[in-house]
């Protein structure tokens, strides 16, 4: 277990939602940490790496990707399995004491991962479910210092077999609680899978624990977080699973599957085109466009990270969220059209009011009015 004792664990703090605005309140790490390794102090998050147990959850679960580490590297999961070719996967976690597969059949295959199971995210198991039965080998679990994690690990793997549904394929994903009572020989092994290779000497590594369980010929990995992947990061909170999602499922979307739950927003008659929503959208999700007097709001649902941001910033109470079934939820969608013009303070455009101010201008007056009032009331008391 790698990422025992916090190790190998980056914490990127400018990324967590509760910097963008307290009311967000998200404890997603903190209510599902097994180890109750991760704490809030006046809305900064921290861990405790003396009480962490490495199981990775933090790495899948955080929506912002605020954890993560240079190790780990879920897409050489499904690369491994895409060139085996294998049509039933089994896998093990990191603490399992027999790893290996049931037997010799070129069309089964079994990973080993460096963490517990929930260190994928639903994402990846999506992709995983794409191409290959799945079979979680959970017998040993009960007696984990982990087991809280398979509450988490469940629930994911029912919204990527719900995902699956909605691009027209059958999900299978099985828990198995029966140990493998087989003989626990070499051959049968698990691959090690999920670990970056990051140089030379590490695929040397990884080619000698994985002998020759993988054949043909092994793809190029190249360095852990380029320049310009690390920029795209920079520029936007969206983790990299989600990234990987919006390609991965309006690709594999097949016409009149039954559609998949997603975020939705909603906005009213009350939105003055102050902006703010857009603004301190921590995805991109939310974006506003301005063209020849008419502001339109745009909304793409798989983007969204359901974190109340956009309605927790708007002066109005103009926008409400939910969830309903959407058919392409990576197409983006205009939610709210409306003519607005130049406010006569600012320059920023605005709707059409009987002052010609924008919202924050016209805030900015009867704060004014307010001061001079006081004064007013002051002076003429004494």
């Amino acid at each position: 277990m790698i990422f025992e004792k916090g190790s190998f664990i980056k914490i990127t703090e400018n990324r967590c939602l509760n910097q963008w605005h307290s009311g967000v309140k998200c404890k997603h790490c903190i209510e599902h940490c097994p180890a109750d390794a991760i704490f809030l102090y006046e809305n900064q998050v921290y861990m405790n790496k003396d009480k962490c147990n490495g199981c990775g959850l933090c790495l899948s679960e955080c929506p912002t990707q605020v954890f993560r580490s240079n190790q780990w590297d879920e897409t050489t999961i499904i690369d491994d399995i895409k060139r085996e070719d294998w049509k039933t996967t089994e896998f093990f976690c990191g603490r399992h004491s027999a790893p290996y597969k049931k037997n010799r059949d070129r069309d089964n295959g079994a990973v080993q991962l460096p963490a517990c199971l929930g260190i994928i995210s639903r994402a990846a198991w999506y992709e995983i479910g794409l191409i290959t039965k799945v079979e979680l080998q959970v017998d040993q679990c009960e007696a984990c210092p982990m087991k809280n994690v398979l509450s988490r690990l469940d629930y994911n793997l029912r919204i990527a077999a719900e995902w699956m549904e909605a691009s027209g394929r059958i999900p299978v994903f099985n828990l198995i609680y029966q140990g493998n009572k087989g003989k626990t020989k070499k051959s049968l092994a698990a691959i090690e899978a999920g670990l970056k290779v990051t140089s030379r000497r590490d695929l040397f590594l990884s080619l000698v624990n994985k002998g020759r369980q993988i054949t043909g010929n092994r793809p190029d990995r190249k360095e852990s977080f380029l320049e310009e992947i690390n920029q795209v990061r920079q520029n936007s909170c969206l983790s990299d699973w989600q990234r990987r999602l919006a390609e991965v499922y309006p690709a594999n979307m097949i016409e009149g599957s039954p559609p998949a739950y997603w975020p939705v927003i909603k906005m009213n008659d009350k939105c003055v085109n102050c902006g703010m929503c857009s603004r301190f959208c921590p995805s991109g999700a939310l974006q506003i466009v301005v063209t020849e007097g008419v502001c339109t709001h745009y909304f793409t649902s798989g983007l969204c990270l359901d974190c109340r941001s956009c309605e927790l910033f708007c002066q109005q109470k103009a926008i409400s969220r939910g969830k309903e079934k959407v058919e392409k939820p990576f197409e983006t969608t205009i939610i709210s059209v409306t003519p607005v013009v130049k406010c006569q303070r600012c320059g920023s455009v605005t709707v059409d009011s009987s002052n010609h101010l924008c919202f924050w201008c016209s805030e900015e007056t009867s704060i004014d009015s307010e001061f001079n009032d006081i004064c007013n009331n002051l002076f003429t008391q004494t």
